[in-house]
């Protein structure tokens, strides 16, 4: 190989992985890098094609263009996917607060049906509960259309690649999971003072509270299954050993996180980088040769992770 320096190999190495072993394509920046300039274009062209030979179809495959190339746009849009769902969430809370609240007015007024404006009083509130039907009927459209556009995005993406429907099926299910959950807890709180509002809700919305606690069970089974898709297995039980690269210093990534005090936004950073990182662990091409323990170890990894990231999220909204 005519590389010259440590310098060259590395920047040539790092840009074949990012377009996908394309030699003609690094060769077109490279040349021009005057980290480069002591080579000439035939000799730059051939420590390229050696590099590529040496990094492997199936490196250069998984790093690059077959897969790492999309992998932070799929993370992308799961981020859009879950942000909507939580913004619909809030949103429709909001409508349902304001609904309570209407039928509150409503009971009051009908205690003073002697009210010379009575009628227009009630015509208001009859107006008003209308309108958040028709809120409600729009928030939902609009939710789905951008759902319809997002799922479109990721089929784009994913393909019929199996190893990046197993990603994005796991971090999917584990997002749907937290969705579902904050949409009955919220719903729960909203009607939590009576039976009677939960009446309300049904018979107004076609809302049933019991309905939506189902959806956040099932939505619990469906995570768990495809996290041992991923990662191969049922969820793992025992003693874990982290002696080995990457599964010990991802172990301390998280153990350092767990001890570390700070603020919320800070940690859910560096919870996200941990995830991403087990994930990458995960999916690489040598996962399949692990021993069962080091798959498991890494599994378990995974969902410790998932379990201080719902703990520190239930801190946050205890405190706020």
């Amino acid at each position: 190989m005519l590389f010259e320096s440590l310098n060259q190999f590395n920047k040539a190495k790092h840009l074949l992985i990012e377009n996908g072993g394309d030699i003609e394509s690094a060769l077109g920046t490279l040349k021009n890098d005057p980290d480069f300039k002591t080579l000439s274009e035939g000799q730059l062209r051939l420590s390229l094609a050696e590099l590529n030979e040496g990094l492997g179809e199936r490196i250069i495959n998984f790093l690059g263009g077959a897969f790492g190339g999309d992998i932070s746009k799929i993370r992308t849009v799961l981020s859009q996917m879950r942000e909507q769902e939580l913004k619909f969430n809030r949103e429709e809370f909001q409508i349902y607060n304001e609904f309570y609240s209407l039928l509150q007015d409503k009971k009051q007024l009908e205690k003073d049906k002697n009210n010379p404006d009575f009628s227009g009083l009630s015509k208001d509130i009859t107006s008003g509960m209308n309108a958040l039907n028709t809120r409600m009927k729009e928030l939902t459209k609009i939710h789905n259309e951008i759902f319809d556009a997002l799922e479109e995005k990721i089929k784009g993406l994913v393909g019929d690649n199996k190893r990046k429907k197993r990603y994005f099926n796991a971090q999917r299910a584990t997002d749907v999971l937290e969705t579902k959950n904050d949409r009955y807890e919220k719903i729960k709180a909203v009607t939590a003072k009576s039976s009677q509002r939960s009446k309300d809700l049904e018979e107004f919305f076609g809302v049933d509270v019991d309905d939506t606690k189902k959806q956040a069970q099932a939505a619990a089974a469906a995570a768990q299954k495809q996290v041992n898709n991923l990662t191969g297995g049922s969820s793992p039980t025992g003693n874990f050993s982290y002696t080995e690269s990457p599964e010990k210093e991802l172990h301390q990534r998280l153990e350092t996180i767990r001890g570390t005090p700070g603020g919320f936004v800070a940690l859910r950073r560096d919870l996200e980088k941990l995830q991403y990182d087990i994930e990458d662990a995960i999916m690489a091409p040598e996962f399949s040769t692990y021993s069962e323990e080091r798959k498991k170890a890494l599994h378990n990894l995974y969902l410790e992770r998932e379990k201080l990231a719902k703990e520190l999220e239930r801190a946050y909204v205890k405190i706020t």
